[in-house]
């Protein structure tokens, strides 16, 4: 039985880990944002950042004080 704890425990801070490491690379691209107006979803984006062509991963819709805006990533 205590095997599994061990498992478990383990798997919980790996868990933490890679939450932790996506959370300041979302930090990090807010950083490069050049905000543009208000969205709901990432594909609301796409016109405003010019993006029409995949991959699409230089447009987000994030979170700015009280609302959610297009982020177009400068990098």
């Amino acid at each position: 039985m205590s095997t599994s704890k061990l498992y478990f425990v383990a798997l919980l801070i790996i868990a933490s880990v890679l939450v932790s490491v996506q959370s300041i690379r979302i930090m990090d691209a807010l950083l490069d944002c050049d905000f543009r107006g208000p969205c709901e979803k990432k594909e609301d984006c796409y016109d405003r950042c010019g993006v029409n062509i995949p991959p699409f991963n230089n447009a987000i819709c994030a979170p700015n004080g009280s609302s959610r805006q297009c982020c177009c990533i400068l990098s």
